[in-house]
């Protein structure tokens, strides 16, 4: 049971059974209950003021991880913030997601049929098309081996054992 959980419980039943015995069957410090009560503060609420300068940071610098960002608030803002707390800020607040991703690289087939533009369609300014007139394939593109075909062995130079 989370500390939040029993929190919530001791509220319902502290008129009950008291204060202290609803504690220690929670196994409760009181220390950790009074801190609920009075000064309990979510984590993003506390550090909301570095909200602004983090997503700066993130959107001018996107290749930045949450260490350098901390050297970022540290040299360009005057704040000195631990990366620990600079990395939960940027999980809370989604930052990295500004990062993006890099698109893919574009296969060679790809950039063929790119470059080819409008003349890729052959069907396209025909009205009839007799049988056997056009003859259409799919583009498959089998990579192997970091992009080059693996050769398989000739059999008759295998090593005899």
């Amino acid at each position: 049971m989370s500390t939040d959980q029993k929190v919530a419980l001791v509220r319902k039943r502290s008129q009950s059974y008291g204060l202290a015995a609803v504690l220690a069957a929670l196994d409760l410090p009181r220390s950790t209950w009074h801190y609920h009560q009075r000064q309990k503060v979510s984590y993003t609420e506390m550090h909301r003021d570095l909200r602004e300068p983090l997503e700066t940071i993130a959107r001018k610098h996107a290749e930045y991880g949450y260490r350098r960002t901390a050297v970022e608030l540290r040299e360009a803002y005057g704040r000195r913030v631990n990366h620990k707390v600079v990395q939960r800020l940027h999980q809370a607040w989604d930052l990295p997601l500004i990062r993006g991703t890099k698109p893919p690289k574009l296969s060679g087939i790809r950039r063929a049929v790119t470059a080819a533009g409008d003349r890729i369609n052959l069907v396209a300014g025909r009205e009839t098309i007799r049988p056997f007139e056009v003859a259409y394939t799919d583009f498959t593109e089998l990579v192997y081996a970091n992009g080059r075909p693996q050769s398989v062995p000739d059999a008759s130079r295998r090593p005899r054992h």
